[in-house]
């Protein structure tokens, strides 16, 4: 098996995502210009309209190489770290999952009442069933580590335990209720952490697969050819959960109360 591609280690990259025909970079040369370019993103605006994760390039990789794993990252806030590296990233699961379960152990272990779960669990079902494959299927993933210090929409996901949609939830109940106790300790409680994991490109969602591979083609365009810099900025979904063997790392956010500040 190759080796995994991680977008934390460039030179892990496959080389035919990156090797071209003249042909190729013919059109780049002829798409993209660099007047009044100053930065390495204006570059990447106009590589946009190429639709490089419809190219030839992307494509027959895929058909050649759908077992290739890739290492992303998934944000969260951890109560039980060993509980992760004991039974992975279990996806949200829906009504009666084992999902369910944890989040009403978590409510439970705050000091909240059944009465107060349920009305809690009456929104989380609305956006379970509205979002469902999004939601109760798969599991959300950035492809940089360092993404997390420089994006809020991905740190915001490490805010509050219990994720995204019990943080709607509670806030669809009332917009002050995490200032308040006993919902201000999934505010306290556990630790702002980046879970990294490897997957294989199957089982990416399409056509996150291909957007994933485009940022390799991308990012050796503008700094290979136009000699700039490259900052990796996509996020995805995987088709279902993470086991705990395919955890390769789970790291605190440093100073993560500080990257917040700095974004707002």
């Amino acid at each position: 098996m190759s080796k995994i591609i991680d977008f934390d280690n460039p030179i892990s990259f496959p080389q035919s995502l990156y090797t071209w025909d003249e042909r190729f970079e013919q059109e780049i040369l002829r798409r993209v210009s660099l007047k009044g370019v100053s930065e390495w993103w204006q570059i990447e605006q106009q590589l946009q309209d190429m639709h490089i994760y419809d190219s030839e390039i992307v494509s027959n990789y895929l058909q050649n190489h759908m077992d290739d794993e890739v290492a992303v990252c998934h944000c969260t806030r951890i109560l039980d770290i060993e509980q992760y590296k004991k039974e992975g990233i279990i996806t949200g699961g829906g009504h009666g999952s084992i999902a369910e379960i944890r989040l009403r152990n978590l409510l439970l272990s705050i000091g909240l009442g059944k009465k107060e779960i349920d009305e809690i669990f009456s929104h989380i079902y609305y956006y379970w069933d509205r979002d469902k494959t999004s939601r109760t299927q798969a599991v959300h993933f950035f492809i940089n580590s360092s993404q997390v210090y420089k994006n809020d929409q991905i740190n915001h996901f490490a805010v509050s335990l219990g994720g995204e949609i019990l943080r709607w939830a509670i806030e669809d109940m009332g917009k002050n209720l995490y200032q308040s106790e006993p919902y201000k300790r999934l505010l306290i409680k556990g630790t702002p952490c980046v879970v990294k994991f490897k997957c294989k490109l199957s089982n990416i969602e399409e056509p996150d697969r291909k957007f994933l591979l485009a940022e390799i083609v991308k990012y050796s365009i503008v700094t290979k050819i136009f000699d700039y810099s490259y900052e990796f900025n996509l996020t995805g979904k995987t088709i279902g959960s993470v086991p705990s063997h395919d955890i390769i790392s789970i790291e605190k956010i440093h100073r993560y109360v500080e990257t917040k500040e700095k974004h707002h």
